[in-house]
């Protein structure tokens, strides 16, 4: 009896409609979990918010984030106090850093099947909606840089899909969740999350019609996004009124138009790395477009989510300010219509997209394969080889035996290329830290010779990195480094310059030899002291050079 039941369930289990999602999602959390923590934290960003995120831990303050014991006002506090909160899970280290970062992620795929499944009425496109996301590389860059861009995304796209439910079944707490996701996005990266949600929300609203019409519970949703979306900006204004025109001004208005934070790129950058990003997938898009062409021109649902991508993509192409994890929230919006498109296309122009997938999958995988016997300054993992000829033929077995709709096979190729990349981008990142810009090899060298008690200066640059891997404030020693700029205008003291001393005044450097007539240890990077910096190195016995770090003890 019981073994009948059993087959039963398993049986039902076979046509349950979300199995095959299901088992997408477990091998998701495999990939994006398995090697997470086995590297050190990646400079700029990721050991940036890393570092902010320690501090606030340390300090207990939530609402003033620091950088290296100095205000750091740049962006809203929530994705430093979820970081924060991954270090009292598993503790101060890479994976208590990037934990809910990988969790963002998932709850993106999940929302990315919701929202398709709605939107098309079908669960075998929304899957494949979800897979193309998680295989744009853009996706992959986002689970190993710890930044605001992927919590961004996640609320982004909480936002449509509340908003979608609430247009569709008229019920009001979706409509409130819809100011929730938005508000906690305003408190991740201020205003920006705006932009793709209503976007959508204005061309969405053209071909779903609602029932219900502007009433009290659209002011009470406002009022709980203003209530949530600024606490946080009028509690620092009512500190001090100066944060006012910071705000609105540097972060906001001066941010689109100057460049204020030597993030200046030309007006094509996006348009020239996005399809880079998103391999192989927006290369196939323009194509799929074209053989879609009346379904996006004619008032429906593809027609709003090319607008979703079209006009953000515009805006931040003009915005001064660029950065190629900038246009993360709309790539959703490009895996949702690249699904819709390639599911609407007829049989005879598959094999266009079959070939294109093959072709990127095989170039990626060889590739691969002949690092075993190219000479470079990386050590390559011997298994990375081998793991891509196996996947070649998997690959090859995929296209020769697997029964079924032919556009499923380049959608699941692409999948099984992207896991192959996720986990061979960290097995290499853990081999060659000092070739990723990861200082933790410098701070393993200064704990092997019992140095960690030392005061520890940086020379000229900003590496958070090592504050970070040594659990303990760093100080930055300024002569002219534009990384070394500083927000200190809102600093009450000036405890501030006990971590950053100017060598280009005398009172500074006057205040470091003081300093330095204690045990201390000296890191520069790329360059050695200048010579009219040498008095620093002649205060030491020993000089290691371990890459492009000179440590000084």
């Amino acid at each position: 009896m019981i073994k009948y039941t059993f087959l039963r369930f398993v049986k039902k289990l076979k046509h349950e409609k979300y199995l095959l999602f299901s088992i997408f999602i477990v091998l998701c959390t495999l990939l994006l979990f398995i090697n997470v923590g086995t590297y050190g934290v990646v400079e700029s960003s990721d050991a940036r918010y890393a570092e902010i995120s320690r501090e606030m831990l340390e300090s207990g303050d939530y609402i003033h984030p620091t950088l290296l014991n100095i205000q750091h006002y740049h962006k809203p506090p929530l994705t430093y106090q979820l970081t924060a909160l991954g270090y009292q899970i598993f503790g101060v280290n890479e994976l208590g850093a990037r934990f809910f970062l990988q969790l963002s992620l998932l709850i993106q795929l999940l929302l990315v099947y919701a929202l398709s499944n709605i939107l098309f009425g079908n669960r075998g496109t929304a899957l494949w909606a979800a897979i193309i996301y998680f295989s744009f590389p853009l996706t992959l860059i986002s689970t190993r840089n710890l930044t605001t861009d992927s919590f961004l995304a996640t609320f982004v796209l909480l936002s449509i899909y509340s908003w979608v439910k609430y247009r569709k079944y008229g019920k009001f707490r979706y409509l409130y969740l819809t100011a929730i996701s938005l508000a906690l996005g305003f408190c991740t990266k201020g205003p920006v999350v705006l932009l793709v949600p209503l976007v959508f929300i204005i061309a969405y609203n053209r071909i779903e019609k609602s029932k219900n019409r502007f009433g009290v519970h659209h002011l009470l949703s406002l009022v709980v996004f203003l209530g949530i979306s600024l606490w946080w900006f009028v509690f620092l204004i009512r500190e001090n009124g100066a944060f006012a025109d910071y705000f609105l001004g540097r972060q906001t208005v001066e941010r689109f138009g100057k460049d204020v934070f030597n993030r200046s790129e030309p007006f094509w950058y996006f348009v020239a790395f996005a399809p880079l990003v998103g391999l192989p997938w927006l290369l196939i898009l323009p194509y799929l477009m074209v053989q879609n062409r009346k379904s996006i021109l004619k008032k429906g649902i593809n027609s709003v989510l090319t607008l979703s991508f079209v006009i953000p993509l515009v805006f931040f192409s003009i915005s001064t300010s660029k950065r190629i994890l900038y246009i993360l929230p709309f790539y959703s919006i490009l895996a949702m219509l690249t699904a819709n498109l390639l599911a609407n296309l007829i049989s005879s122009k598959e094999k266009v997209i079959d070939r294109s997938v093959t072709i990127f999958s095989m170039i990626v995988l060889l590739v691969a394969t002949a690092t075993m016997f190219i000479h470079t300054n990386y050590v390559i993992p011997k298994g990375v080889g081998i793991a891509s000829i196996l996947l070649i033929v998997v690959i090859l077995a995929i296209y020769r035996y697997l029964q079924g709709s032919r556009k499923f096979k380049p959608v699941l190729v692409s999948f099984l290329v992207s896991g192959f990349l996720l986990i061979t981008s960290g097995l290499l990142m853990q081999k060659n830290e000092l070739e990723f810009n990861i200082s933790r090899p410098i701070s393993n060298f200064i704990k092997s010779k019992n140095l960690q008690d030392r005061n520890i200066l940086i020379y000229n640059t900003m590496k958070p990195s090592i504050a970070f891997d040594m659990r303990k404030p760093v100080i930055s020693l300024y002569d002219g480094s534009n990384t070394l700029a500083r927000e200190v205008q809102f600093e009450e003291n000036s405890a501030w310059k006990s971590y950053f001393y100017d060598l280009t005044d005398s009172i500074d450097t006057n205040r470091l030899k003081g300093l330095m007539e204690r045990p201390s240890v000296l890191v520069s990077y790329k360059h050695p002291l200048p010579e009219n910096r040498q008095w620093l190195a002649k205060r030491f016995s020993t000089r290691k050079d371990i890459g492009k770090w000179h440590i000084y003890y």
